[in-house]
């Protein structure tokens, strides 16, 4: 049974006192990239997503994020591809990643920690994460070719490691079943965090709107 299981991705919005949303625009000489999130967005809103960056298979790996999380997550991309696609999807990561972190805020209420498994195809991935503000990524999938569909196989590790440490999270990445290529593991792997990160972010009202620490913050 997947650990987000159960949960109304669509309920948070009622128990949270906070406006759960953010956005984020990012213009450097290598990328323009506007990220807009909403954590506790309408059914409509969650379905109506919109993701291009150019790279078909990192578009493909967010919308695995996007919609196991239950999140509403528009991103609009364009970069320097004609060089590589390194500069667009470590920079689209980044943007992601802080809207996260932006859109969390402080926290209040949060689950904050929990863990997940998802398959695709042959493979199968398990999440464990924690909102913690104390960014760290164990990646443990073994991708041996160069590219994943479209992508840099390397930009796979740099998606995770840009979201977890612009979206100041702990996370493991465990490989448990070997797919049939890579896109399975790497896709598994995206829905393992997306769910993860439904069943982190979800509002417990038995919380009453306190930190999941005994500190009382994640500040410090």
């Amino acid at each position: 049974m997947d650990a987000a299981e159960g949960i109304d991705v669509y309920a948070g919005a009622a128990a949270s006192e906070e406006t759960r949303r953010s956005a984020i625009q990012r213009s450097t000489k290598e990328t323009s990239i506007d990220v807009k999130l909403d954590l506790d967005a309408s059914r409509d809103d969650v379905e109506g997503s919109k993701i291009s960056t150019g790279i078909v298979a990192l578009d493909g790996l967010f919308t695995a994020i996007q919609r196991e999380a239950g999140v509403a997550l528009n991103i609009a991309a364009t970069g320097d591809l004609w060089i590589d696609d390194h500069h667009t999807a470590e920079d689209v990561s980044i943007a992601v990643g802080q809207a996260l972190n932006k859109a969390l805020g402080t926290k209040k209420g949060c689950n904050r920690m929990g863990s997940a498994m998802s398959t695709e195809g042959e493979a199968t991935v398990e999440c464990v994460m924690d909102l913690s503000n104390r960014p760290y990524l164990g990646y443990g999938l073994e991708l041996e070719s160069d590219k994943v569909g479209d992508l840099s196989v390397e930009m796979v590790e740099h998606m995770f490691m840009s979201l977890t440490f612009n979206g100041q999270m702990t996370v493991h990445l465990v490989e448990h079943a070997r797919g049939a290529d890579e896109a399975e593991v790497a896709t598994a792997a995206a829905k393992a965090f997306g769910k993860c990160l439904r069943q982190c972010a979800a509002i417990d009202p038995r919380r009453a709107g306190s930190v999941a620490s005994s500190k009382g913050t994640l500040s410090v």
